[in-house]
């Protein structure tokens, strides 16, 4: 049966959809949030857990926080990153699960 176009997705709703999945589906991207399900992590510890340069892992975040997975806060030099919404940790956690 064909859906309706009123059960259809928005495009404006569509293709932020398709901006969140394009900007995780990259190994950098998808292990930089998955540190940071487990809590706040400043750019230095980032970079030192992946084993990549500050140049590198700050590019990486910049397009994270582009999409809206991630927020960031400053302490002095400091740059400290989260993620964004609930909504993105729990569908990043059944995707895990679901692979697990």
């Amino acid at each position: 049966m064909a859906r309706k176009n009123s059960e259809l997705i928005q495009q404006r709703k569509l293709q932020k959809m398709v901006g969140i999945f394009k900007a995780v589906a990259h190994p950098m991207r998808l292990q930089i949030v998955n540190i940071l399900m487990k809590g706040e992590y400043s750019v230095g510890n980032l970079m030192n857990m992946l084993g990549a340069k500050q140049s590198l892992t700050s590019q990486q975040l910049s397009i994270l926080k582009y999409v809206g997975i991630v927020k960031f806060r400053r302490n002095g030099n400091i740059v400290f990153y989260t993620i964004k919404t609930e909504s993105i940790r729990k569908i990043m956690e059944a995707i895990i699960k679901e692979i697990s």
